[in-house]
């Protein structure tokens, strides 16, 4: 009996002792990530609205959508004077590895004038690439619909990755789409 006793109290006071080590670390942790995570919105939003001095948060529904993809965030882009230049939306369109966490940015006219890729889990030196300059840029200047070559459009898909590439194509759709549609964008 005491074979089974002593290691089960052992065992468990090891997983005590480790469960409070990771709730202390992840409440050390919690607010530098999350000032990380700003940090990373406000850059792709400055980097997909560049003419933009400010950002203004768009209230949406916690479950908003549009073409089946969801749309985690919106802001109005505003130049130096507050005028309305365009808009910026995040959209969480799946891809091969799960969600794909990027930002549009869509003028009044409905052009895209930048993407950015917040994070995907896509696979290593494929779809992953998603995340590079080159595949980005294209989008720069597209207006709806966008599609990869494979189906019709202009945007060139990495290679080995169309899953990838149609995603973030289907992506700066809804954007441009939701925009057009909720915040007074063109289309």
């Amino acid at each position: 009996m005491n074979q089974i006793v002593r290691p089960t109290v052992v065992l468990g006071a090891i997983c005590i002792v480790c469960g409070g080590l990771l709730g202390v670390v992840e409440s050390i942790t919690r607010e530098p990530i999350r000032i990380q995570e700003e940090a990373a919105a406000a850059e792709g939003m400055q980097k997909v609205a560049p003419e933009a001095a400010s950002f203004e948060e768009i209230e949406i529904a916690d479950d908003a959508n549009y073409d089946g993809i969801s749309v985690a965030s919106a802001n109005t882009a505003l130049d130096a004077s507050g005028e309305t230049i365009g808009y910026v939306v995040e959209v969480l369109p799946n891809g091969f590895g799960g969600s794909i966490d990027m930002m549009v940015g869509v003028d009044l006219e409905g052009t895209v004038t930048g993407i950015s890729i917040l994070s995907l889990s896509e696979s290593p030196g494929l779809g992953a690439n998603a995340k590079e300059a080159w595949f980005q840029d294209q989008f720069v200047g597209m207006t709806a619909p966008v599609a990869v070559e494979k189906d019709g459009g202009q945007v060139q898909a990495i290679t080995s990755s169309t899953i990838t590439s149609r995603a973030v194509s289907n992506g700066v759709n809804a954007a441009i789409n939701w925009a057009a549609e909720n915040a007074g964008g063109a289309n």
